[in-house]
């Protein structure tokens, strides 16, 4: 349903209010992504890619705003059509059950109008994913005017596999693990989990269209583990998505490989992993190699030393072409509070032997972590400067406190004096410190503004935005990349020594 959203949109461009941009210029722009031809211009994807983002980030607060309208029969006649568009397919076909997966909390709004759709049609609906860890029971009740109570039947919390099967199956609902419902009151069953990750068979795609995707080749996910396995970052919540860290064996991965290479003729992999280990990582690129696999992937991973140059030269030699590195910071003071265990120089060294092995780096960074001054972000910018030459993408994003951390259960250590509430669905909360006040910063902005991080190179060779809340974003290439990792991937495997 994802595709179909974005290309239903694209179709119904012209017809929605103060949208920015031609609607002919967008559908030259999906054709330039889905077929590829001149994809490898960078000029070029800047272009079109600039279009598409544009479109799709000045629709999304309509979206949102029009979706719940949709839930009270007052939306615009364009978003009625989208969504009558959408749930054509599943009214023709009247399935037994329908499941929304909401992987991140802005799907919110949409969900909640598409399966108010389907409920009126007399379809159970099951609502599940990432970010349901979180106050669950928000979504069988009546939250700030929006009254979800009547759409959901079923609320996984937890992994989907098990209590999905049970519910095809007719299993009472007081006999299913990780499930919430409405009896009343709200049941809330015990939370399981999967122990023996090689009992879920290879995933199934065969229902997507794969060559309809916003890309020139088909890229898979494939997750090899569930949860982090250093588990230990003070401002992380992702732990709360799986209760313990657990991984596939290698022979499994190297099986499901291989069926989804064969089944799909793909041949470009994202390992979707929390962040895969180092010693796992050399475990999984010496089995590849010896099985004689041809493939391209990429991951996430903490920078840390034990990423030596002849380990990832042997990553390299397997077909990883992209890290994503977990970098948050380049001040050791701010890592520690993080307590990242790793070093300024440990991460250095890893992104300097990863550039050397051939691997393209992109680094994840932070700011406006609690206690950090102006002058360490000023630092952070200064590491990026020095490490440039090794470095194809930064994307920053701003520190968000949120309930279930370490810092939001323990605030005096981080200088944390007052927390304001979480919302109902969303973990994240307001809060005051007692460090890095307000005159720190430069007028206006608790930002550093227009620092260029590429100094040596031309400026049409790199955009950087601002180091502030927003974001910031660099690349030798396209910015985008650090949105649209799939094309990340494709453009370091074309640009390589031994690209497929």
């Amino acid at each position: 349903m994802n595709l179909a959203y974005h290309d239903i949109l694209v179709d119904l461009a012209p017809d929605i209010p103060g949208i920015k941009g031609e609607p002919e210029n967008l559908k030259d722009a999906v054709t330039f992504l889905k077929r590829g031809t001149n994809f490898y211009d960078p000029e070029q994807y800047n272009d079109h890619i600039s279009v598409f983002f544009e479109f799709f980030n000045s629709i999304y607060p309509y979206i949102q705003k029009e979706s719940i309208k949709y839930m009270t029969d007052s939306a615009d006649d364009s978003i009625v059509s989208l969504f009558e568009k959408m749930l054509s397919p599943l009214r023709t076909y009247h399935p037994d059950i329908v499941g929304f997966s909401q992987l991140i909390l802005p799907q919110r709004e949409l969900i909640m109008a598409l399966a108010h759709a389907v409920k009126a049609c007399d379809i159970p609906v099951v609502l599940g994913g990432a970010s349901l860890w979180y106050n669950p029971e928000a979504y069988l009740s009546c939250v700030n005017h929006i009254d979800v109570s009547d759409i959901f039947d079923v609320i996984v919390y937890g992994e989907g596999e098990i209590p999905l099967k049970l519910l095809i199956q007719g299993e009472p609902l007081e006999n299913i693990p990780s499930i919430l419902y409405n009896s009343p009151p709200i049941i809330k069953n015990e939370r399981e989990c999967i122990h023996n990750l090689d009992e879920i068979p290879c995933p199934d795609f065969s229902d997507f269209s794969l060559r309809g995707y916003y890309s020139p080749e088909i890229v898979l996910p494939l997750l090899t583990s569930r949860g982090c396995y250093w588990g230990k970052c003070t401002f992380c919540t992702h732990h709360k998505s799986y209760n313990i860290y657990r991984s596939n064996s290698t022979e499994h991965v190297i099986s499901t490989i291989k069926t989804l290479q064969t089944r799909y003729n793909a041949s470009y992999f994202l390992i979707a992993d929390e962040m895969v280990h180092p010693h796992r990582f050399e475990q999984l690129a010496s089995t590849i190699q010896k099985e004689g696999l041809t493939i391209r992937m990429y991951s996430e991973a903490k920078p840390t030393n034990q990423f030596t140059l002849p380990r990832l030269q042997n990553m390299y030699a397997a077909g990883v072409r992209v890290l994503l590195w977990g970098v948050e910071s380049g001040t050791q003071r701010i890592l520690d509070l993080m307590n990242k265990g790793t070093t300024v120089s440990e991460i250095e060294s890893v992104l300097r032997h990863s550039d050397t092995a051939g691997i393209w780096n992109m680094v994840f960074m932070m700011v406006h972590y609690p206690t950090q001054t102006v002058k360490e972000i000023e630092h952070d910018i200064q590491f990026l400067q020095k490490n440039a030459r090794y470095i194809h993408t930064v994307t920053c994003s701003p520190f968000q406190l949120q309930v279930g951390s370490h810092m939001y259960e323990n605030p005096e250590k981080f200088g944390i004096t007052h927390i304001e509430p979480a919302d109902q669905f969303s973990p994240v909360c307001e809060y005051s410190t007692t460090h890095a006040p307000e005159s720190e910063f430069p007028a206006g902005s608790r930002a550093i503004s227009d620092v260029p991080l590429y100094p040596d190179l031309p400026s049409k060779d790199y955009l950087s935005k601002k180091y502030s809340v927003e974001c910031i974003v660099l690349s030798d290439i396209s910015w985008y990349f650090g949105k649209m990792r799939d094309h990340l991937l494709l453009y370091a495997d074309f640009l390589s020594d031994d690209p497929l």
